[in-house]
């Protein structure tokens, strides 16, 4: 199965703004709900949902990860023709800049929560 190509510069910009926009929604609900700590903890998770693509690559995920599954995984790379990895090593870097901006949200949030949580405590 062929990996999709990466969406142009303007689809990409579009989708950008549409997952920042429903996270900064999250974000307000995660205020409301639990305040700083809320807001923290929706960071943590974007971050470790972000590191879990960046880590995994275009692979199969699942419950069943195996040594054995990552072994074939990679002896098929290692057999892999040199136009198949470039190709490969293409599609990465296009899924890098998302995994990127994601990383980023997620810390932002992890900084922005801890941060009013220990103002908030600071202030009591």
């Amino acid at each position: 199965m062929e990996p999709q190509p990466p969406p142009r510069s303007r689809e990409s910009l579009v989708l950008a703004a549409i997952c920042g926009a429903v996270l900064f929604g999250l974000a307000c609900f995660a205020w409301q709900a639990a305040g700083g700590l809320g807001v923290a903890i929706l960071g943590l998770f974007t971050l470790f949902v972000a590191v879990r693509f960046d880590l995994e690559g275009n692979r199969p995920v699942g419950p069943q990860m195996t040594p054995d599954l990552y072994a074939s995984q990679f002896h098929a790379e290692g057999r892999a023709a040199r136009a198949e990895k470039a190709a490969s090593r293409a599609a990465l870097v296009a899924l890098a800049r998302p995994t990127r901006l994601a990383m980023l949200l997620g810390a932002a949030l992890v900084i922005i929560g801890f941060g009013a949580l220990f103002l908030t405590e600071m202030a009591r």
